[in-house]
């Protein structure tokens, strides 16, 4: 499912007095209040947090109407993909693999556990079809790496509905500002978490960073990564046969492969000999499956 959602920072009250009447938002007819949920998610991730470093994340949460497993994956915007899967103990295979991309094998463990009270009020319109659902967290978080590590803060989440017209949250933007409410600098509370809760693992080292602004080895590497970024993306995409994803994942493989030959002076030809080589293995088994796509667009025309 696409979940396009915005947070926003909000008063210490116990209250919701500060809340703007937002059934003045064009299209918004009134706010139905649908009560309190207690919800608890364990998030795991990699010992170096490879998951939230790259805005991903995996958690393991009861209570509520969507117990179980959900694995978020970043798009565009304001929206995140999210795959779900049935409440169990261990991290599910299908998860697991859609993580890959991201963990690189790297084994997933407990690293937060994030408490929510849960207050829910849906924004709907004239004919009581829901736009967007607000929610008003007083979160509690611990960590389950560092002992004694502890946060606790209240935020408000607006989530638009399936099929809402995205100004819509535009529109309630404009309504919070109005009253001094403002977004949240954090993009999840799993980031929040890990940021109030320091120190965390150091990211990996940043190549870039000894390189002459504006030298060749600044902008190939530029390149390099934005092309790992693509395929890292869309990994979870090809293990499921989204349309296209298997076709753009081979331009992607080709576009490295083709940069890490043309710039074979300013790269570590011991390192980049060997990707060369595993690009080429993977362009050939996509290869294999787009010619089936195309065939199969073919026979069913």
């Amino acid at each position: 499912m696409r979940e396009t959602e915005r947070k926003y920072e909000v008063p210490a009250c116990s209250d919701a007095s500060w809340l703007p009447p937002l059934d003045r938002v064009e299209g918004v007819a009134s706010l139905v209040d649908r009560g309190l949920e207690e919800l608890d998610a364990v998030y795991y991730d990699t010992g170096d947090l490879r998951l939230s470093g790259s805005s991903a994340t995996l958690r393991r949460r009861t209570g509520g109407s969507d117990a179980g497993w959900h694995l978020k994956l970043p798009l565009p915007g304001d929206s995140r993909e999210e795959v779900q899967a049935a409440l169990t103990d261990a991290v599910p295979d299908a998860l697991r693999d859609l993580a890959l991309s991201r963990t690189r094998g790297a084994e997933l463990t407990p690293v937060v556990r994030i408490r929510s009270s849960h207050e829910v009020r849906e924004l709907v319109d004239g004919d009581g079809a829901v736009l967007a659902e607000l929610s008003i967290d007083a979160v509690r978080a611990e960590s389950l790496r560092a002992q004694g590590r502890s946060a606790a803060w209240r935020e408000m989440e607006v989530e638009l509905s399936e099929d809402a017209d995205p100004a819509l949250l535009d529109a309630v933007e404009k309504r919070l500002r109005e009253h001094g409410i403002a977004r949240a600098q954090s993009s999840s509370k799993l980031v929040r978490a890990l940021d109030e809760m320091a120190p965390v693992p150091g990211g990996e080292r940043d190549e870039a960073a000894d390189l002459p602004e504006g030298s060749v080895g600044e902008q190939v590497l530029a390149y390099v990564r934005e092309q790992i970024r693509v395929l890292t993306a869309l990994d979870p995409a090809v293990r499921r046969d989204r349309p296209d994803a298997v076709h753009r994942m081979r331009v992607a493989c080709r576009r490295l492969r083709s940069c890490l030959r043309s710039y074979r002076s300013v790269l570590d030809r011991e390192v980049t000999d060997a990707i060369r080589g595993d690009l080429k293995w993977l362009a050939g088994e996509l290869g294999a499956e787009r010619d089936q796509e195309v065939l199969m667009e073919r026979l069913t025309r």
